[in-house]
């Protein structure tokens, strides 16, 4: 979930819980303690691998959470000269799980029982942004404070929204991994793990993945539409267009009876794979990574390039973030690797929308 989504549900808990004892320094608390999770920012600012590590780490890990608690009861008893300790600890506590379960409602992945494990939990019910969610908290937020008389009782009811949404889009994500399995018992392959996964703008979009042992297959369904929708053309004007670039996002969803699934080799058969596979970034990508695959091997001028990627990012022929690359010469010494940061285009996976 993004930042101010989490600082406002840090206001709208205080509010609601609207502890006389605190009085507004429980708002101040809230925005804090919903605020300070995501403060793990700032490790993006040494390096990108650095951040795909330690992003939603310690500072979401619910082993740790009653400390941190501690320790904001203990600096907002200093700061507001008011002796409740308990009143700042269960409201900080709180708004601290509230930030964690939030982020679990996404596809992300939080590492919860840091530092015991480095294991990434998600729901896959809500995608990160979602203005829908944001509003049922923002709203009411802004109505409490011009109705303070009622504030209690409008962010409370602000909460109970966010649970009625909740509960609507597990419905949603139930109907699309029915559909993700319904396509994993044709395939004529071993099947790993299936997942759907939220997309942007409506609740009603999944992005629906079957892992086998060879492939990775993805399809885009919109569980309301009843006819299927056609791509725009391309032209040399629109390629960068906003506009366009939206179209063709709403054209990557296909009615649940039509979806297409892109596949995908996971593995390549070349040698230049295999060591770019056995170097430290490639395995910290991989650990990263929901459905790694492989793209094809560029070899040219006596380097060859290797890149891996995370479909659980790819939007074909719109976006393909977290590449993470390896190009060696012809001895098969290592002459450059890292995060690519503008994408190269690769015709195998590149739908010509």
């Amino acid at each position: 979930m993004d930042t101010i989504t989490h600082t406002l549900a840090g206001a709208v808990i205080a509010k609601a819980i609207g502890d006389k004892k605190i009085g507004k320094w429980g708002t101040v608390a809230g925005l804090a303690t919903g605020f300070f999770p995501d403060s793990d920012f700032v490790l993006g600012l040494f390096n990108r691998q650095f951040y795909l590590e330690y992003h939603r780490d310690f500072t979401h890990s619910l082993l740790l959470i009653p400390f941190y608690a501690l320790i904001f009861s203990w600096l907002f008893v200093k700061i507001s000269k008011r002796h409740h300790f308990w009143s700042f600890y269960t409201l900080c506590l709180l708004v601290l799980i509230s930030h964690v379960i939030l982020d679990l409602l996404t596809s992300y992945g939080t590492m919860i029982l840091s530092p015991f494990s480095e294991a990434r939990f998600s729901w896959d019910l809500v995608f990160i942004i979602d203005l829908i969610f944001s509003g049922i908290i923002f709203s009411p937020l802004v109505i409490s404070i011009l109705w303070k008389d009622k504030s209690r009782w409008i962010c409370r009811g602000s909460l109970i929204g966010l649970t009625v949404y909740i509960l609507f889009c597990w419905v949603q994500h139930h109907r699309a991994i029915e559909l993700t399995n319904a396509y994993a018992k044709n395939l004529n392959e071993e099947v790993i793990q299936v997942a759907s996964l939220p997309q942007p703008i409506s609740p009603y979009r999944w992005a629906n993945y079957v892992e086998t042992k060879d492939n990775v297959y993805q399809g885009f369904v919109d569980l309301t539409l009843k006819n299927p929708t056609q791509p725009p053309k391309r032209t040399a004007e629109s390629q960068f267009h906003f506009s366009m670039s939206l179209e063709r996002l709403k054209c990557l969803y296909q009615p649940p009876g039509k979806v297409h699934y892109q596949s995908y080799p996971k593995l390549q058969d070349s040698i230049w794979v295999e060591k770019a596979l056995a170097t430290e970034g490639v395995k910290f990508f991989y650990w990263f990574a929901r459905f790694p695959v492989v793209n094809p091997v560029n070899s040219r001028e006596n380097i060859h390039r290797v890149e891996v990627m995370d479909v659980r990012f790819l939007l074909p022929g719109i976006r393909t973030p977290f590449v993470y690359y390896v190009e060696y010469d012809d001895s098969g010494k290592i002459q450059s690797e890292g995060y690519v940061t503008k994408i190269h285009k690769v015709t195998r996976y590149h739908f010509d929308f």
